[in-house]
């Protein structure tokens, strides 16, 4: 991934997610709302993901926001 594609997932979960590169080399991304209730865990929402390249984190990320819209709060 490109660097200009690394600013963009960095600037789409702005405000939602904070993300970082580990010094492994790993992706995280962290919710920056209030902890998840027992309900969205139960529909698999995740507080913390991590991946191997901040595309394959923007995938996971697109995939819990997708998730959330769908889940009970």
């Amino acid at each position: 991934m490109k660097e200009t594609d690394v600013e963009r997932v960095l600037g789409r979960y702005a405000g939602t997610w904070s993300i970082w590169r580990s010094d492994t080399g790993r992706w995280y991304a962290t919710r920056l709302t209030r902890a998840l209730s027992r309900v969205q865990l139960d529909a698999n929402l995740s507080m913390t993901v991590h991946a191997d390249d901040a595309e394959a984190l923007d995938e996971l990320l697109t995939e819990q926001e997708r998730m959330a819209s769908a889940a009970p709060s």
